[in-house]
């Protein structure tokens, strides 16, 4: 059970330690790793800023241009080794940005994002958008991109679990390979597992 989502503020504090804990304001990361800094929003106005590096990274990419992402990571609680956090990112495009024809700005979104945090047989699941650009490297496969304007809030649970923190924003940068089989089986457990929503109230980020 992973206990520290329940209530009690200092059960909290090991999942923004999992994220990394680190204070990003300044910090500019290039384009080979896969990691997300997020901005997590308080009821009563606070900021707190944190990242999280991801270590595997799929994607696959439909014959009309439909990407879908997926990046997982898995470390040890800090209150409790023995649990571990793991984060899941699903991401699917909606549209692409043409080079030369489409007019984009950075605050547009053109994709869906879901980002899951579990310790089976408890979890919490994230909804929103964001903007991603990307470019493919013809000769071995790989995926580079960048994630901007991103914007989350706790939608679905697993279990009893309570939801870490609420309305969040989010930048990233990503390396990925292409693995097909591995988005499609995320994409269904995220679907499978998070089935009980949550009531959120209005944030400080909205």
């Amino acid at each position: 059970m992973w206990c520290m989502w329940r209530a009690g503020g200092w059960k909290a504090v090991a999942v923004l330690l999992a994220l990394g804990g680190c204070l990003v304001i300044g910090c500019e990361v290039p384009v080979r790793q896969t990691r997300l800094d997020l901005t997590v929003f308080e009821q009563d106005g606070r900021q707190h800023h944190h990242y999280s590096d991801f270590t595997e990274a799929s994607y696959q990419l439909s014959p009309g241009g439909t990407l879908e992402l997926v990046l997982r990571s898995e470390r040890p609680s800090s209150l409790d080794p023995t649990q571990l956090i793991t984060q899941i990112v699903y991401l699917k495009t909606f549209w692409q940005p043409m080079p030369g024809t489409t007019y984009v700005e950075a605050s547009q979104i053109n994709a869906r994002v879901q980002y899951a945090m579990l310790t089976p047989p408890t979890g919490v699941r994230y909804d929103g958008g964001a903007f991603v650009s990307f470019r493919i490297n013809k000769r071995t496969g790989e995926l580079t991109g960048r994630i901007e304007s991103g914007s989350l809030a706790p939608r679905f649970r697993m279990g009893d679990a309570i939801e870490p923190f609420g309305a969040t924003r989010f930048t990233g940068t990503v390396r990925a390979t292409p693995r097909p089989g591995d988005v499609v089986n995320t994409l269904q457990m995220l679907a499978s597992q998070f089935s009980q929503p949550i009531e959120t109230a209005p944030s400080p980020a909205d």
